[in-house]
């Protein structure tokens, strides 16, 4: 607890004591989602044994807990579960433990009696997708939200979710009858949150492969998670106050509060003292308003015009327009036939003289092939990769334009094959 209140004391004085000639200008408020992500290891234990419901009860317990904190407060609360735990509520909910909710599952209870917000999340890496975690919701009565609670966002990487699928209706892996549709990015990460970009505002990604570029047609919206720190709220403040972005932007934040503190010996507390404390005093300020990812984007939509921006903190601007595209000097066109069991033909196109990169990355991120490493006239050009002695599995197919130095320029182009002896 000491800990947590100093820490909730450092940031209101950094509050109070932001430029008053500033605050005169009075910036719209930083947009705020506090949210809970409810991964696919938990509860812990195996469905059906007594460790699992255990833990679920502790969970359940405090995640109601959380919930009435929250709204008791007038503080706005999004819970994002994964599969495991969706499975366990269906599992584990019976009529004696639903009295104590009111005779409702605990999703139900929160949403309609206590007004938390549940939208979808998943790693996608179970065999499941977010239609299969959107089914689930709708399933134990809670509904669907179309947020796409967490995903990682390089398709040079081969943990990439492919996000641009849901610009479409998708059916489920596991309930293929069932189909969904998110329109809403958040969380836009890496694996294990290593190198996250540090990104704010609201935008409509161009596509997958310029994903930090606004397109006003485009039919997707991302938010920005900045650092996901409370603290994080003055410092986008201060860029209004410079004039660094113009007042007609959104700016956004997230702050993720972790299941192991809501289960650990005083962590509710300790919420309350380090996390709802702050965003009060931050909305009683006008510094921030606490909300949920679609209420932000009504608010976007609404209230900013849908003027689409992002601030990013490892190259800050100070003009704001939209960003558009950089020329593109490489582009894949097809990778075929994928699957394939010996070799596979990658066909890519230049549209101006570059020296090119292409190299294949097998799922541990290990190089295991170089098939370009050399200058490229603009035009279509093939090469093939024989798998040799290879092992069965998906393989990243990666290809970057750079300088003859070896210096890669722009973001890296990524397509999946799949290798079937």
């Amino acid at each position: 607890m000491l800990n947590s209140t100093r820490f909730a004391t450092s940031l209101l004085f950094a509050l109070a004591f932001l430029p008053a000639a500033a605050r005169a200008q009075t910036p719209p408020p930083v947009h705020l989602v506090l949210f809970t992500h409810i991964e696919d290891n938990t509860p812990a234990g195996t469905l059906g044994s007594a460790q699992s419901r255990q833990n679920y009860l502790l969970l359940r317990s405090r995640l109601i807990d959380l919930a009435h904190l929250a709204a008791d407060s007038g503080v706005p609360w999004s819970l994002q579960p994964d599969w495991k735990i969706l499975q366990a509520a269906i599992l584990y909910e019976d009529t004696a433990l639903m009295e104590t909710t009111n005779g409702k599952n605990f999703l139900r209870y929160l949403k309609e009696d206590i007004g938390s917000v549940v939208d979808p999340h998943s790693h996608e890496s179970g065999g499941y997708n977010y239609t299969d975690i959107a089914h689930l919701l709708d399933s134990l009565g809670v509904g669907m939200t179309t947020v796409i609670g967490g995903h990682v966002w390089d398709p040079s990487l081969p943990q990439f979710q492919e996000w641009d699928r849901y610009r479409v209706p998708v059916a489920g892996e596991r309930y293929p009858w069932a189909e969904w549709r998110g329109d809403i990015l958040m969380g836009s990460g890496t694996p294990n949150h290593v190198n996250d970009p540090i990104v704010s505002g609201v935008w409509r990604p161009r596509d997958r492969f310029n994903y930090f570029d606004h397109d006003s047609t485009a039919n997707i919206v991302a938010i920005g998670q900045y650092r996901g720190t409370l603290e994080g709220v003055p410092e986008l403040i201060s860029l209004y106050e410079s004039g660094s972005v113009p007042l007609q932007y959104l700016l956004t934040t997230s702050y993720h509060i972790k299941p192991a503190t809501i289960t650990r010996a005083g962590g509710i507390a300790d919420i309350a003292d380090s996390v709802i404390t702050p965003v009060l005093q931050m909305q009683a300020d006008g510094l921030a308003v606490a909300t949920d990812f679609t209420s932000l984007v009504e608010t976007w939509q609404t209230q900013f015009g849908s003027r689409g921006f992002l601030y990013d903190a490892e190259n800050p601007t100070s003009d704001a327009p939209e960003r558009s595209a950089p020329p593109v000097a490489v582009a894949f066109e097809q990778c075929s036939p994928n699957p394939f069991a010996e070799e596979a033909v990658v066909r890519f196109s230049v549209s101006r003289e570059t020296w090119v990169r292409l190299t294949v990355f097998d799922v541990l991120g290990r190089r295991v092939a170089t098939l370009v490493d050399e200058a490229k006239t603009p035009g279509p050009h093939t090469v093939s990769w024989n798998a040799g002695t290879a092992a069965s599995g998906v393989y990243l197919c990666r290809l970057e334009g750079c300088s003859e130095a070896g210096e890669a320029r722009g973001r890296a182009l990524g397509r999946k094959l799949m290798l079937i002896r």
